[in-house]
């Protein structure tokens, strides 16, 4: 690989770097109370987390019109940053400390699906690692589907080596139609796809990483 190549990292967020599940069962049913709808279970909660904001809502409130049930999302996403903002998600064990250290390597990235670019920013600030971030894409926010997300940051940022790490299917299958090797987080949400390259915590990563970037040089 030669020595001017850019190698960028492009991390999902739910699954991957935080999760915020209390946080988002607690948004999610003040709207369901507020309208006097069914509680939406956690279990529903953990599925949605990747999902795009039209899959989000179809499987939130699957017995409402979808003019309506998006809206309802947007409420939640609402009250959900607010949230965040104040107290924060879970961080991830070890995920500041190695984002730092692959800094000095790589430029790092975010690409998910929520429709909210302050739900990004809620977890850049309340975990304090805005620095370490290039630029990021909340994909559903531009009507933008994942593949398509990656793509334009891949481009507006000249990336010649990319990598996803991402938890779901849908990361898997996006990074897949960019042609980009995908690191599964087997700890996220996602079933275990049996991936080439995965890590069962963060702390991982580093060393999974020079695999990918010596198989970029063989190939």
């Amino acid at each position: 690989m030669g020595e001017n190549m850019k190698n960028g990292l492009i991390f999902d967020l739910d699954g991957t770097l935080w999760e915020v599940i209390d946080s988002t069962f607690y948004s999610a049913n003040v709207i369901t109370k507020k309208y006097r709808l069914k509680e939406i279970s956690k279990d529903i909660i953990c599925k949605v987390f990747g999902l795009n904001r039209i899959e989000a809502a179809k499987m939130y409130f699957p017995s409402i019109n979808l003019d309506e049930s998006t809206k309802l999302i947007d409420e939640i996403a609402l009250i959900n940053i607010e949230n965040l903002k104040k107290n924060g998600g879970n961080v991830y064990p070890n995920v500041k400390e190695v984002l730092n250290n692959l800094v000095s390597e790589y430029d790092l990235y975010i690409v998910s699906n929520t429709a909210e670019i302050e739900y990004i920013r809620a977890f850049l600030n309340t975990a304090n690692v805005k620095e370490y971030f290039k630029d990021c894409i909340a994909a559903s926010g531009f009507k933008n589907s994942k593949v398509d997300a990656i793509k334009k940051v891949i481009n507006e940022n000249r990336i010649d080596n990319a990598v996803y790490i991402g938890d779901t299917i849908i990361d898997y299958e996006s990074a897949k139609a960019n042609n980009i090797p995908f690191i599964q987080a087997k700890y996220g949400f996602g079933k275990d796809l049996n991936t080439k390259y995965s890590i069962k915590g963060i702390k991982e990563l580093p060393n999974v990483l020079e695999k990918v970037f010596n198989d970029y040089e063989v190939t």
